[in-house]
């Protein structure tokens, strides 16, 4: 089985959401990660959080079953622009694909634990030399647009097939699964769809 997993690494359900992803991979089913910019509107400096505001409520959800799972959660005070980040991690994915899975760790961990800025080119350039790239080598091509095409080809894809917001993962092609929903939801419907697919 396999499913697609559209994400941002601003949104905290995401975050959140890498939880489901362990499960899913736990039932076997192969993930692959795609790009979805959630909030193109944020100017490029970010966006500071409205203390008692709606998103101030919902990050203390987040850490609530964050601390529930023990998943390292600290509480953002900002909202990055993600568009740099997302281009980034897509161009090392083609073309340092081996530093791949470790440079999308740090950046959730970055935002999420580290209370770092992923709008910051020089945070993300660190970010790319730790994960074993060539920072310099990837932000040419990032401004050479080879991220911004595979960010808008995975938009279009998302949009294809009905995915608004993330995270969200599409299973076999047939079951899309919105939201970091309860996990023995998915694994339910996980295991329904193994079942149908062997018999």
């Amino acid at each position: 089985m396999h499913a697609v997993l559209w994400s941002d690494y601003i949104c905290p359900w995401c975050y959140l959401g890498r939880d489901r992803t362990a499960l899913l991979r736990s039932l076997g089913v192969t993930v692959t990660q795609r790009p979805f910019e959630l909030h193109p509107e944020l100017p490029p400096e970010g966006r500071a959080h409205r203390p008692g505001g709606r998103l101030d409520r919902v990050l203390d959800m987040i850490g609530a079953e964050c601390a529930e799972l023990g998943m390292p959660f600290t509480k953002p005070t900002r909202t990055p622009n993600s568009r740099r980040a997302l281009e980034t991690a897509e161009v090392v994915r083609i073309h340092a694909p081996d530093a791949f899975d470790a440079l999308d760790d740090a950046l959730f961990r970055t935002h999420w634990v580290d209370a770092g800025d992923l709008g910051d080119r020089a945070t993300l350039d660190a970010l790319v030399t730790s994960a074993g790239a060539d920072a310099a080598g990837i932000a040419d091509l990032v401004a050479e647009g080879v991220g911004a095409r595979v960010l808008a080809e995975a938009m279009a894809d998302a949009r294809e097939h009905g995915v608004t917001a993330t995270p969200a993962w599409l299973v076999d092609d047939v079951l899309l699964i919105p939201g970091a929903q309860p996990r023995e939801a998915i694994e339910r419907w996980v295991t329904k769809l193994a079942a149908r697919d062997r018999s």
